[in-house]
């Protein structure tokens, strides 16, 4: 009987080596590529705040002209929400918690009889709405720094779109921002209508061709920033999380297989007392 818990253990312990070797693996490879997007997401943060700025500047030299795209809708009747987890998971938390967010914000407007239907960004994004019968109204996969500038483009165009057509009275992007290799904070915001604010200059604008034709130009290109970095922050907040979860992983098979091979020692010494006890009491026996 001992002996066959010694195999089970053994066994028991060489199947938590081998998914150890994986999770080093993967926590490998998510600091390698954590450190890229962490570089990235660094680097663009003051374009886009620029870019950003200049958006404010304009929209708050236009307090006297009425618009849809910053004074909104008179009634909400559908928002479009854009939603932004990750392709694969082993990433802890991360996805979980964003979905959790968009259904407290589908609660929250069912319950005010307004529909919301979802730009998903990512493969466990589109998985999850369809799972809950979700409706999704367009989903981007495959996120990689080489596509990652013209998929934004494209959704900043499509939710412009969509809502300078009445499909959406307004438009929220949930997604994570990155803080540290150890830290992201989940942001719920709003992107249309946009927020006027007091501009951080007095100068006056001339619009040419003219306010529609500039904001419809102007508009796309924030937002294309807007969301790039929104998906610059989401995928390094990804990664700072895959490589948490799996160095946590390693270190709990390594705990794991600290106990089992005193467990498996255990077991062997007793076989081994045992042993010696029946050889001591042959021989005993036999004088």
């Amino acid at each position: 009987f001992m002996s066959a818990n010694m195999q089970e253990i053994k066994g028991r312990i060489e199947s938590i080596k081998s998914t150890s070797q994986i999770t080093n693996a993967m926590n490998v490879v998510s600091s390698t590529k954590f450190k890229k997007f962490q570089a990235l997401t660094l680097m663009t943060r003051s374009y886009a705040g620029a870019i950003e700025r200049t958006l404010e500047n304009v929209a708050g030299s236009l307090k006297s002209v009425h618009h849809v795209l910053f004074d909104g809708k008179k009634e909400v009747k559908k928002i479009g929400v854009i939603v932004m987890a990750s392709d694969r998971g082993l990433c802890g938390g991360f996805n979980s918690n964003t979905f959790k967010e968009l259904e407290k914000l589908i609660n929250k407007y069912k319950s005010e009889n307004v529909k919301v239907s979802v730009i998903a960004v990512g493969r466990k994004t589109r998985d999850y709405c369809k799972r809950r019968r979700i409706n999704i109204d367009a989903e981007y996969i495959q996120m990689i720094p080489e596509t990652m500038l013209e998929k934004a483009k494209d959704i900043s165009e499509n939710v412009v779109q969509f809502y300078l057509d009445d499909i959406y009275d307004e438009v929220y992007i949930i997604y994570s921002k990155f803080v540290s290799a150890i830290e992201f904070d989940l942001k719920l915001e709003r992107l249309l209508p946009l927020e006027r604010r007091e501009a951080s200059t007095n100068e006056e604008y001339i619009f040419e061709p003219s306010i529609e034709g500039v904001l419809r130009s102007l508009l796309p290109k924030s937002l294309n920033i807007q969301i790039y970095q929104s998906l610059l922050e989401n995928t390094a907040s990804e990664h700072s999380a895959r490589m948490t979860a799996m160095k946590s992983a390693s270190d709990n098979a390594k705990d794991i297989i600290e106990k089992l091979t005193l467990d498996y020692n255990r077991v062997r010494q007793s076989i081994i007392t045992q042993e010696i006890s029946e050889i001591v009491g042959g021989s005993e026996a036999l004088k």
